[in-house]
């Protein structure tokens, strides 16, 4: 295979993409709805069990049909189409999986395809309509989300890992693409979260989840779920997952997205506390973004450049809600699961989460005062 390098990231890429980043942690996570018959009552299990079972799945080879649905109110944001479209409508794939370096994910949307490959260390996608493939080379410790972030079990490891601290208790298993699965259902102990359970579902057995819902506070069913429609808990064949051999192939590194925007703007680091929660992660040598509190009603935090800050505070307050500010002009839009705010000061602000309006209006408050 010869490799063409070309500048696939370029300056307009990144503004476009920054706006996305303050929100991929949370939107990696979530997940809704179509009810399958009852499995019997023997897949109930021990929920410690079958919590450390699913957690430590990663290393089960499979290969299946997915879908991910999701019923999320979002209007159409400019730049975030990679995100709400997943969140609003669904999405249909197919899957090869034989270890975390070694997999292949299709998105099929009508009569177009996408497919991403994992492979000898980079990722690679193949845009079917295009005819173009892409390498992407190197660690990505920001990106957009894939579309092997919604396939079940990486979606139901990202919820068990945010849910941490959270309880757990045994549902009632459910017949997911020819499985007996047992049941798990996650409750928050934290009142700010706009989550009111997560429900995943896997092989009792091996611990492979199957299956993913959330609910929201409220909402009489799921907002958004992950399933396989059918699985086959087999390795897949070396070619399958193998990207095609063309001459013209699109190079690559992963660029952290976040630093170069931290290359580009002045200022100390966001505060210690915001919103009485407390700061608890960074990314290495950069000082515009953080997240806050714990487990599923964490927040992520992020200072954006001036010209595109303007564009996505502007975007958010048209569908939002006005926040009154000492020091500078907030929005804030709820979804019912969830909570984008926008603050406009000295500089802008995106924050996102799973939590209640009134907890980033906190949040809109402390950024204002930070700000005067």
């Amino acid at each position: 295979m010869t490799m063409q390098p070309s500048t696939v990231v370029s300056g307009q890429a990144w503004r476009r993409w920054v706006v996305v980043i303050v929100i991929v942690g949370v939107l990696c996570s979530v997940p809704i709805v179509l009810g399958l018959r009852p499995a019997p009552a023997a897949t109930t299990a021990d929920p410690a069990t079958l919590r450390a079972r699913m957690a430590a799945s990663a290393g089960l080879a499979f290969q299946g049909y997915a879908q991910s649905s999701g019923l999320l109110p979002l209007p159409s944001l400019p730049n975030l189409t990679e995100i709400t479209r997943p969140l609003s409508s669904r999405t249909e794939m197919r899957v090869w999986y034989a270890d975390r370096d070694s997999w292949r994910v299709d998105v099929i949307d009508g009569a177009t395809e996408r497919d991403t490959y994992q492979y000898r260390g980079s990722q690679f996608i193949w845009d079917f309509g295009d005819t173009r493939l892409t390498q992407v080379i190197g660690e990505q410790p920001v990106r957009l989300p894939r579309p092997a972030d919604l396939v079940p079990p990486d979606l139901v490891r990202r919820l068990l890992s945010l849910a941490a601290g959270d309880r757990a208790e045994p549902i009632t298993g459910k017949r997911v693409a020819g499985i007996d699965a047992a049941g798990l259902r996650l409750r928050p102990v934290s009142p700010d979260t706009t989550i009111d359970h997560v429900d995943v579902w896997a092989d009792p057995s091996s611990g492979l989840p199957v299956q993913a819902e959330v609910t929201a506070k409220g909402g009489e069913r799921p907002v958004f779920t992950s399933r396989f429609l059918s699985v086959e808990m087999t390795r897949p064949d070396a070619k399958t997952i193998t990207p095609p051999s063309l001459d013209d192939v699109q190079v690559t590194d992963a660029p952290d997205l976040l630093s170069q925007i931290s290359a580009r703007r002045r200022g100390g680091q966001l505060p210690a506390t915001l919103g009485g929660e407390q700061r608890n992660t960074e990314v290495a040598g950069l000082t515009s973004a953080g997240t806050y509190g714990d487990g599923l009603a964490q927040f992520v935090v992020l200072r954006l450049p001036g010209r595109f800050g303007n564009e996505a505070y502007d975007r958010i307050a048209t569908y939002g809600a006005d926040v009154h500010l000492d020091g500078g002009h907030g929005a804030v839009l709820a979804t019912g699961l969830l909570t984008i705010l926008a603050v406009r000061a000295e500089r802008i602000y995106l924050v996102a989460g799973f939590v209640q309006p009134a907890v980033l209006r906190r949040v809109a408050a402390d950024l204002g005062r930070l700000e005067r």
